[in-house]
């Protein structure tokens, strides 16, 4: 994740150049999702204050279940680890 100027932007995927979503202010009263991936573009997605806090809470609802996940299955062989395997050394 990197902080720019007019937002910020998150890389996607398990591999480089995956896609990327950029989050940004827009109109003084909008959250603008971009999302983008292998030179494609989605529309552009504009929350409101409201809708931007409903994504807040389901991601933080969200987040501890994966965590748990991985937790999990930390311990069973030949789970994907974050990384691209095929780069691994």
């Amino acid at each position: 994740m990197s902080l720019l100027e007019n937002g910020v932007e998150i890389r996607t995927g398990r591999r480089e150049g995956d896609g990327h979503i950029h989050v940004s202010f827009f109109a003084g009263e909008m959250v603008a999702l971009s999302l983008e991936g292998h030179g494609e573009r989605a529309p552009t997605l504009l929350l409101t204050l409201e809708q931007a806090r409903k994504l807040q809470g389901a991601l933080a609802a969200i987040i501890p279940l994966m965590e748990e996940a991985v937790r999990e299955e930390e311990n069973l062989p030949g789970t994907w680890r974050g990384t691209d395997r095929r780069l691994a050394s």
